[in-house]
């Protein structure tokens, strides 16, 4: 299979990702005046139980299965027996996922209150396991996955604004996040038998995946109570009120940092399939090339969200979400972090095949989580988990740094990097300064964005910073390419 264009895979994942990020932008300003508070809490615990189970269904086979589907991508005999094993593995696995569920909303007394609620989130389970989005992750077919994913974000809007009209449709609500996010993974499978015979006769071998699939497994389950741990500990400690506010204010920090995971998630199977080649050049030079463009946009795109995070959470979620706006501000450092963390733990270390080391990071980070998470959610609220969750994720990515110490030193990232941060500075001090001319909050929120935007680009242009002047021609050279066929 000849490998497909690096630049085109990232712009259609990044486009895919934008859209759905865009998808909330439309549809939560409705749903969160429509629901209030109480009752997007309420949808959000339960999306938050369901992860749990989700992760079990999951065992971390997404990241693993990517990485040896991407080494034999070229002989579709070894594709389709990789295919077919980890399938099964991922069935039987949602098969036990499910009965536990079934057991904990018996035996639960929380449960009790939210159980119709979890029962149509809980569809997220079967849905993406029947999917097999890692099968085209593997095979870097990212056209059909933009153009699928597409057309279930406008089916869901359209959903959304016809069939929630009241604060009591929050059950409808759940149900078209449902399917905006994994409603075309049906479509996934019957498509699958492109790239695989389903029928083959060779004899499956199960056991030689489970355990890289069992550590993996592990990592997820501590990432996901990292992710999660916040929300399901505020259900619990505080109210419907304070979950609603926190999953508002971190929704917009977690809708930008969904971008990165576009890139990275582009990168891995290409880094796993130099690996399997051993071509390590290939991987110092796309890994430096990763990096520097994760840090380009999440320094300023931190640091401005920080100063226009106001207008944006009023006119996303409206007056009554207020008190979000701090929990917003906290949360923005999260962007870098987070971006450092995913590339070097999942395309450096899974790639390597160091499993072990992200586990042992990710355990020590989840017990972190959960100490601070009961220390400032007594005192401190929703605020309390925004913190607890930044502190955490400075600390893992240290951990990763720390641990990837010699790959490290083969990238060139010191220069670039401190050229983004004077940049941003400076862009900072604009959007600071022009923010506080205006009064009308679209106004505080677009002009300022707009200066800061042609301030930071202007800082690298005189910089000739490398990563900025090749993304700039090759948006140039994409235009003109465009042109010349008209």
């Amino acid at each position: 299979m000849q490998p497909k264009s690096l630049k085109i895979n990232v712009f259609l994942n990044t486009l895919k990702t934008l859209l759905t990020l865009i998808f909330p932008l439309i549809t939560f300003p409705y749903s969160s005046r429509i629901l209030g508070p109480d009752n997007l809490g309420k949808v959000h615990f339960a999306q938050s139980v369901v992860s749990y189970f989700a992760i079990l269904a999951s065992l971390g086979i997404s990241t693993y299965a990517t990485r040896e589907a991407a080494k034999v991508r070229d002989d579709k005999e070894k594709l389709s027996i990789v295919v077919k094993e980890v399938f099964l593995i991922n069935l039987i696995a949602t098969v036990i996922s499910y009965c536990l569920l079934g057991i904990s909303l018996i035996l639960v007394p929380k449960f009790n209150d939210y159980k119709a609620l979890i029962i149509i989130c809980s569809s997220l389970i079967g849905f993406t396991t029947i999917g097999m989005g890692w099968l085209y992750q593997a095979v870097e077919n990212y056209l059909y996955i933009t153009v699928r994913s597409i057309s279930f974000q406008i089916i869901s809007v359209i959903l959304l604004f016809t069939t929630v009209k009241t604060k009591d449709d929050y059950l409808m609500y759940a149900a078209v996040n449902i399917i905006s996010n994994v409603g075309a993974n049906i479509l996934n499978f019957i498509h699958s038998r492109k790239y695989v015979t389903f029928r083959t006769t060779t004899k499956l071998n199960l056991l030689k995946h489970l355990k890289p699939i069992f550590i993996l497994f592990a990592t997820a389950i501590t990432g996901t109570i990292y992710g999660s741990i916040d929300s399901t500990m505020l259900g619990f400690m505080s109210t419907d009120e304070q979950v609603g506010l926190y999953s508002a204010g971190i929704k917009i920090v977690h809708m930008i940092n969904g971008l990165f995971p576009a890139i990275i998630i582009v990168t891995f199977p290409r880094i796993s399939y130099y690996l399997a080649n051993k071509d390590e050049e290939k991987i110092y030079s796309l890994s430096s090339k990763t990096m520097n463009f994760l840090m380009c946009f999440s320094i300023p795109v931190s640091a401005g969200l920080f100063l226009l995070m106001e207008p944006l959470v009023l006119l996303f979620c409206g007056p009554k979400f207020q008190l979000a706006i701090t929990i917003s501000r906290i949360m923005c450092p999260y962007l870098i972090f987070s971006a450092v963390a995913s590339f070097f733990g999942t395309n450096i270390l899974v790639s390597y095949g160091k499993e072990k080391v992200q586990l042992y990071t990710m355990i020590a980070g989840a017990a972190i989580d959960i100490i601070l998470n009961s220390i400032f959610i007594r005192t401190m609220g929703a605020e309390g988990a925004a913190i607890a969750t930044l502190i955490t994720q400075v600390i893992i990515s240290m951990f990763y740094i720390a641990a990837l110490k010699d790959f490290v030193r083969h990238l060139s990232l010191i220069k670039q990097t401190g050229q983004f941060i004077f940049a941003a500075l400076i862009m900072s001090a604009c959007v600071y300064f022009v923010r506080n001319i205006f009064e009308v909050l679209l106004l505080k929120l677009l002009v300022p964005f707009a200066c800061g935007v042609i301030v930071y680009c202007f800082i690298l242009f005189v910089f000739k910073n490398k990563t900025f002047i090749d993304l700039y021609e090759s948006i140039i050279n994409f235009i003109k390419k465009k042109a010349g066929k008209k």
